[in-house]
């Protein structure tokens, strides 16, 4: 009798661990006395994982039941840390159709823009294209322009074979991109459904981005871009978002001259919202040049508030030179310089900065933001008032 108790004993535990194992990439819960509080947790670019209920009737074993829930939680920068317990997600997976996505959508605020789209003046060929899929121009009804970007899917308009993971990414971004309400940050119009596929559809930047400005040199404030980009990074975060891939190629620039960030297709969240969207298969994307070290070597496998952070300095950087990080050096010798942390060559600052004790702060911020341990970086604040403080003291 001892031996078949100890043999199922050592059965049970075989299988409690392959199931854990398992199942511990799909969420984790935060246990709080006798009962278990539902936190959202962020594993890949898709955003957050599904939320699932603790099951009594297994002890140390969650349940696969997802629950469901359509109220949206306000986006505010008092976005609690944790659902509440009446506060359930509604999940989105591969398998959700884009019907479905789409009524989802909706019932969270972000508007289905459909009718309004002018197809008659959609550009056949897309003007910017690349490994998130394609941006097309066009019009709507009322004779605004738009970008429209087409999530994993390239050739000519309409010409399209979205797949299942499309649906599921195309909403993600722009349900992270609704959330957002700061002037440093360019306004999501809607979404339009098209051939099974969801288009994203945002107003015409004419001007470009902040990369190809200083690309052609065009004349743009530099210092001010700089605040500006990092008191957007000081929002997003506020609001439990972490944007995942800053870079001159994510800003764009107004008429005015001032910077907004764009592409939220590797945001991921801090907080609890209504939506969740199940882990993907696909590898985490990243730019090597803006990466952290600890993404680099797999540390962590999800872009945090300290990679964005990383990615900010190297963007100042990026903006002061007109060239990305690491300039003239190919992608392997830059990982073996972040591993060694060597550093990017320092530039000069003249066209920023005329006061060489300022241009160090600049420099001695910088290398605060690329800090090996992520724990010593400034937040996004912190470096928003020193480079206030910068500026101020070199116009004075």
């Amino acid at each position: 009798m001892n031996h078949l108790c100890m043999g199922l004993a050592t059965c049970y535990n075989k299988l409690r661990q392959a199931v854990i194992e398992n199942i511990a990439i799909l969420f984790k819960f935060i246990i709080l006395g006798d009962t278990v509080e539902r936190r959202v947790i962020v594993g890949t670019q898709d955003g957050i994982l599904s939320l699932y209920s603790w099951s009594p009737l297994t002890p140390g074993l969650p349940s696969l039941s997802p629950t469901a829930h359509f109220t949206d939680v306000a986006h505010t920068q008092s976005t609690p840390d944790l659902l509440s317990s009446s506060s359930q997600a509604k999940l989105i997976s591969s398998k959700t159709s884009p019907q479905q996505i789409a009524a989802m959508l909706i019932q969270t605020g972000i508007k289905d823009i459909t009718s309004e789209l002018d197809f008659e003046r959609c550009s056949h060929g897309s003007f910017a294209h690349g490994g998130f899929g394609s941006i097309h121009h066009g019009a709507l009804r009322d004779g605004q322009l738009v970008a429209i970007k087409c999530i994993e899917m390239l050739g000519q308009w309409g010409a399209w074979s979205p797949s299942d993971k499309h649906w599921k990414h195309a909403a993600h971004e722009l349900y992270a991109w609704s959330k957002c309400d700061h002037p440093g940050i360019m306004k999501a119009i809607g979404f339009v459904l098209y051939k099974d596929a969801i288009l994203l559809v945002s107003p015409w930047a004419q001007n470009g981005s902040l990369a190809r400005c200083l690309g052609n040199g065009s004349a743009c404030d530099k210092l001010r871009s700089c605040i500006e980009l990092a008191s957007s990074l000081e929002y997003l975060h506020g609001i439990g978002i972490v944007h995942g891939d800053v870079k001159a190629e994510n800003i764009v620039v107004s008429d005015s001259g001032s910077t907004q960030l764009v592409d939220f297709g590797s945001a991921t969240f801090i907080h609890g919202f209504t939506l969740c969207f199940t882990r993907t298969s696909r590898s985490l994307p990243f730019s090597i040049r803006f990466t952290a070290p600890e993404i680099l070597d797999g540390i962590n496998d999800k872009h945090t508030v300290e990679t964005d952070i990383y990615a900010l300095g190297m963007t100042i950087l990026q903006i002061a030179t007109g060239e990305p990080p690491y300039a003239g050096k190919s992608d392997r010798t830059v990982v073996s310089n972040v591993f060694r942390s060597i550093l990017p060559h320092r530039p000069n600052f003249d066209d920023m900065i005329s006061d060489q004790a300022e241009k160090d702060k600049l420099w001695n911020l910088l290398i605060r933001c690329w800090e090996q341990d992520p724990k010593l970086r400034p937040t996004a604040a912190e470096v928003k008032n020193a480079l206030i403080e910068i500026k101020e003291a070199s116009t004075a």
